[in-house]
């Protein structure tokens, strides 16, 4: 078999085992008593079975919230819709929180899209390079007023109005800790890689607001004026305090 046919042939297995089409049925042939299909159908189902079960390892707080029965049959069906697209079976599941937003399930658990993002976010920082060990930045700005400050690439800005990290905390408890968690308690959440570990740090809203400022690269008077105008008018005292938080992070670069 040359090399153009093999491509070609793996192409037509991939495109049955992942239900696009079935022209491989009608160009293989069985080295044994079962059929094209009963063979194939092994793969198929195996194929399927590894995506739910990576979707499971990505999402275990969003499981255990539905339970067993509800995740296994979304995530079946998030499999049927969404075939993966890479050869890394880590990168499969980034739409789940967009489907489970069009799911009906969303009304009846109006967080779990929300959920299902924050447990994306975390797997996205595990698998990002440490925050390195960050001096003072704003010793920088001493020297050069307009130097231009961002938000590390392995920080994470959470804000939402559910209380989306109690409930992450809670995943390995019995389900029914979930009666004890406001859940209508609005969050701000710092989550950043430092020393092999995912932290989660809470904000007050003011350092979330101006972390977001540099979310793209700016300097410290260009990113007060963008938070000024968003959010009011605030005192030098204020901004200087805010400032003196944020620095403490360790999360900034420039």
């Amino acid at each position: 078999m040359t090399n153009e046919s093999l491509k070609n042939w793996q192409i037509l297995f991939f495109s049955y085992i992942t239900s696009i089409e079935e022209s491989l049925l009608h160009t293989a042939n069985s080295m044994n008593e079962m059929s094209v299909r009963s063979c194939a159908d092994i793969y198929r189902r195996g194929y399927k079975a590894r995506l739910v079960e990576s979707l499971g390892d990505t999402y275990s707080a969003t499981w255990w919230v539905l339970g067993d029965e509800d995740f296994l049959k979304l995530a079946d069906e998030f499999v049927e819709s969404v075939p993966s697209r890479s050869f890394d079976l880590s990168d499969y599941g980034k739409e789940f929180s967009d489907f489970l937003k069009d799911s009906p399930v969303i009304s009846e658990i109006p967080f779990l899209s929300e959920l299902a993002q924050f447990e994306w976010n975390f797997k996205t920082l595990f698998h990002t390079k440490d925050i390195p060990n960050v001096e003072n930045i704003f010793r920088y700005v001493e020297s050069d007023p307009n130097v231009k400050i961002y938000l590390l690439p392995s920080a994470i800005l959470w804000k939402s109005d559910f209380a989306i990290y109690e409930i992450w905390k809670r995943r390995e408890e019995n389900v029914t800790s979930l009666n004890e968690i406001d859940l209508g308690k609005s969050e701000s959440i710092l989550c950043f890689k430092i020393n092999g570990k995912v932290n989660m740090t809470s904000l007050e809203e003011s350092d979330l607001r101006m972390l977001q400022q540099f979310e793209t690269p700016r300097s410290i008077e260009d990113a007060v004026a963008s938070y000024q105008s968003r959010f009011g008018e605030v005192t030098p005292e204020s901004i200087q305090r805010i400032f003196s938080r944020i620095g403490a992070l360790g999360v900034l670069g420039v």
